[in-house]
């Protein structure tokens, strides 16, 4: 998320902040690009991002001579909002 915010934000600057002429640059619609461009970033970011739930189970046994073991589940899912 930190590229497209940075592409906004320098968009935004050179839309709204910087007042000079370039031959053949517009700088207000090169601004306005950018700044598109970083809200697409932010938002496929927002839409591929996974939730991870880590889960440990310590599993005794009866017998003082068998080690304990350690289950450790990780769980993996795309967000849907």
């Amino acid at each position: 998320m930190g590229p497209g915010l940075f592409l906004l934000v320098l968009g935004a600057l050179l839309t709204f902040a910087v007042k000079d002429d370039m031959p053949g640059i517009n700088l207000g619609v090169a601004g306005l690009i950018l700044m598109v461009a970083g809200a697409a970033v932010i938002a496929h970011a927002r839409a591929t991002a996974q939730k991870e739930r880590v889960v440990e189970r310590h599993e005794e046994s009866s017998d003082p001579d068998t080690p304990t073991h350690v289950v450790r589940e990780v769980e993996r899912q795309r967000r849907t909002d």
